[in-house]
């Protein structure tokens, strides 16, 4: 088979390529394979790469979607919500198409496993990520609903908490008035006694002003000086209850409008009443896009190797092959240039001691000569 390429490959078989559209080679794009390889391929390699560029593609979609949900709720403005949509949704088009594009057959099968896990467990994050906000979306009523519920259980708590504090008030005042009741009207009884001790028809029964009725009289008098003082004293703590009611109906307003006003439905607090609403489903869902994510690289783990493998496999090999004649022949010219520079100083090096040799000899005759003239000048002389 492999034989047979390469000879595909050298006799150029135009007549055996297919013509790839438009349509097609988007989603070969998607898939991160080369047009021009599969372009030699047989229909169903072509189609093969189709589907995974599709699977690529529309994943990217539905991040796009999900991440338009989750942008929705931090940002107010649509424009930047589609902005930071597109941005993202062209995040997970990248990594989806890089752990696609790749993975490589190994001629050991345990090899690509090992090689894959790696790319899966991205593969599984992603998929975890994208489909948080379209669960949300999903069990949005359910979610606003919990979240209302434990609000209004937190609205509860505290109108339970400043209720027994507003029963023990209650209970004082209860009880002062209760005592204060019972004074009152064991102040009728002593009036009673007194009036009818003085008046003669009970006690000694005699009329007058008798040490009886003055007894009774300054014990009742007695009575009303205590009944007095208790009434301030009854007056001072019923007016302290009361502001203590005041304060803790002013500290329950307030609790109740900053649980009131703490109500969000913000991200966070809606992914933790997912994980808390239906946790099967959520998992159902999470699985959905676990398997879509990871189908490419099933589809990819699972097929055996195709042609489309064996022509990448064939060019990266000639592209190395010729990489390392490129490095050979860089080696060569660059052991030839210096051969070249080692020969061109050996030569400067000749010329120079021929020159120095030429100025020495010339120099011995110049000075020769000069000898010669001045012994021919003595001769002369003498």
């Amino acid at each position: 088979m492999l034989n047979y390429l390469i000879y595909l490959i050298k006799n150029k078989l135009n007549s055996n390529q297919h013509r790839i559209g438009v349509f097609n080679g988007f989603f070969i794009f998607c898939a991160g394979a080369s047009r021009e390889l599969l372009e030699k391929c047989p229909s169903f390699e072509i189609t093969k790469y189709v589907c995974v560029g599709l699977t690529v593609f529309f994943t990217a979609i539905l991040a796009t979607i999900s991440s338009f949900f989750a942008f929705s709720l931090i940002f107010d403005e649509i424009l930047l919500v589609v902005i930071f949509s597109l941005f993202w949704g062209a995040i997970i088009f990248n990594l989806d198409r890089y752990i696609v594009s790749s993975m490589r057959h190994s001629e050991k099968k345990w090899q690509e496993v090992f090689k894959v896990i790696p790319r899966l467990l991205i593969a599984v994050l992603i998929a975890v990520i994208v489909s948080k906000p379209l669960e949300i979306q999903i069990f949005k009523s359910e979610i606003q609903s919990y979240l209302l519920l434990q609000n209004a259980q937190k609205v509860t708590n505290v109108d339970l908490k400043y209720k027994s504090r507003f029963s023990e008030l209650n209970y004082k005042k209860t009880k002062i008035d209760s005592q204060y009741t019972a004074m009152l009207m064991l102040r009728e009884k002593y009036y009673e006694d007194f009036k009818c001790e003085c008046d003669g028809t009970c006690g000694t029964k005699k009329v007058g002003r008798g040490i009886e009725c003055i007894s009774k009289k300054n014990k009742y008098e007695e009575f009303l000086r205590e009944l007095s003082f208790e009434k301030i004293r009854r007056d001072s703590t019923l007016v302290n209850i009361v502001k203590q009611e005041s304060v803790l109906k002013s500290k329950l307003e307030q609790e109740t409008q900053v649980i009131k006003a703490s109500i969000s439905f913000g991200l966070i607090d809606q992914i933790r009443a997912l994980n808390k609403i239906d946790k099967l489903s959520s998992m159902f869902i999470i699985f959905i896009f676990v398997m879509i994510e990871t189908s490419p690289i099933f589809t990819k783990l699972l097929s055996s190797r195709g042609p489309y493998d064996n022509l990448v496999m064939e060019y990266e090999r000639a592209f190395e092959t010729n990489y390392l004649k490129a490095l050979d022949n860089f080696d060569l010219e660059r052991q030839k240039n210096r051969k070249l520079n080692e020969i061109s100083s050996r030569l400067e090096l000749k010329t120079k001691e021929s020159e120095i040799q030429s100025n020495i000899k010339q120099e011995a005759y110049d000075r020769y000569e000069k000898i010669r003239a001045e012994l021919e000048r003595k001769t002369l002389e003498n």
